[in-house]
């Protein structure tokens, strides 16, 4: 009894634990994604029309990274200008790498909640049966009924473990691939907006 009911107290724990962290990523991811068609669509009107310093101020006033990142290539230094498009690419993928990472941030704790608690749910319930049928042996005499809440207590444990990983596993597969997406969606807009500006 007292196994299980350790078990629970740590379902428990996980469970809002990753709640937390599903709440926390699903805000942050929002601050990172963005309309790519739509903004490219007008960066495209903007620059075809030589109104550079409106792009950049509309860059700008997304309030997101790929905002900063593209404003940066719209108007770099002199020294970077100078360096050419292949230097121009790479600062922009490390500056995307570094929002991806920063997407990607507690990820794993989602990932690794989900991958345990099914584990965890399952010794918990091994550890109740065992203890069931020791209750078995030692009452011989004393019918299912003796064992019969044992072993509900025990399949109990499974049942949270499974409660626990489920959404743990959803979120974290779907937060992957959003993360995925706006990197990818980031990426092609820099490439877009260097081509738009001509950069060599």
């Amino acid at each position: 009894m007292g196994q299980c009911l350790a078990d629970h107290r740590s379902a428990l724990a996980c469970s809002v634990f990753s709640g937390a962290v599903i709440l926390e990523r699903w805000f942050t991811l929002r601050r990172f994604d963005f309309g790519r068609d739509a903004l490219l669509e007008r960066l495209r009107k903007l620059l075809s029309e030589n109104k550079r310093e409106s792009a950049i101020t509309h860059c700008e006033s997304l309030r997101r990274p790929i905002g900063r990142i593209l404003a940066y290539l719209l108007a770099p230094t002199a020294q970077d200008r100078a360096a050419g498009r292949e230097h121009l690419e790479r600062v922009a993928f490390r500056l995307i790498r570094t929002e991806t990472a920063a997407m990607n941030h507690y990820l794993i704790v989602l990932g690794t909640i989900g991958s345990i608690s099914p584990f965890v749910g399952l010794f918990g319930t091994v550890v109740g049966i065992i203890h069931a049928f020791k209750a078995i042996a030692e009452n011989a005499g004393g019918g299912p009924g003796v064992v019969a809440n044992g072993i509900a207590e025990a399949l109990i444990t499974t049942a949270l473990g499974l409660f626990v990983a489920i959404p743990a596993i959803v979120a974290y597969n779907g937060f992957g691939r959003k993360v995925e997406r706006i990197s990818e969606d980031m990426e092609l807009c820099a490439q877009e907006v260097l081509d738009l500006t001509g950069a060599r």
